[in-house]
């Protein structure tokens, strides 16, 4: 082999070593991507289900499902709209964060995204479940207070968050503020 035909080997070999170094380089980021969008909605979830967020709930909880009314004290009345808004708050975050998982997406084209399932399933149940209680809560905050709750800004993440699902076929219930409980409401938890 003269110097030319060495000089041509090393070439290619240069080549295909590079060729081999971006494929390793390509899986990796794809890998370290795909954990990182997974870490995203986990964290997503655990906003939701503890701390702050967890003692909140309890007292949104109360609001749907107990009496709370005109008796209720002024203390009452603002521990139970800052945990309101608290929720309302976290939900709003799960739906910015959802997004952004919508719109990071690796490869274009990609209609589904498992780091998104993992995220819509985690948080159907709860979505569900708020659908109904948000407007019950804000019904009773209402009455409570003789104020309207400005929460339009905040409940239209929600909104979306809900709408999300339901496309999705993961919820099947509807926000609707005027109609929890009563005849119109669509949620079993008042039948």
């Amino acid at each position: 082999m003269g110097a030319d035909d060495w000089s041509a080997l090393a070439g290619v070999s240069s080549t295909a070593l590079a060729l081999a170094a971006v494929a390793v380089a390509l899986l990796a980021f794809r890998s370290e991507h795909r954990r990182a969008r997974f870490e995203g909605a986990r964290a997503l979830h655990h906003d939701l289900t503890t701390g702050e967020v967890a003692a909140a709930r309890k007292t949104v909880g109360t609001l749907h499902y107990g009496d709370f009314g005109s008796s209720s004290t002024p203390a009452d009345w603002s521990l139970a709209l800052t945990s309101y808004f608290t929720v309302l708050w976290c939900f709003e975050r799960i739906e910015a964060g959802r997004t952004a998982l919508v719109r990071g997406v690796v490869r274009p084209g990609q209609r589904r995204d498992e780091a998104i399932d993992y995220l819509d399933a985690l948080v159907a149940w709860h979505v569900a479940e708020y659908a109904c209680g948000f407007a019950v809560a804000r019904r009773k905050l209402a009455e409570a207070s003789a104020e309207e709750v400005s929460d339009s800004d905040s409940a239209a993440g929600f909104g979306r968050l809900l709408l999300a699902l339901q496309e999705r076929g993961l919820v099947d219930r509807a926000y609707r503020a005027g109609a929890c409980p009563g005849t119109g409401c669509p949620c079993s938890c008042h039948r």
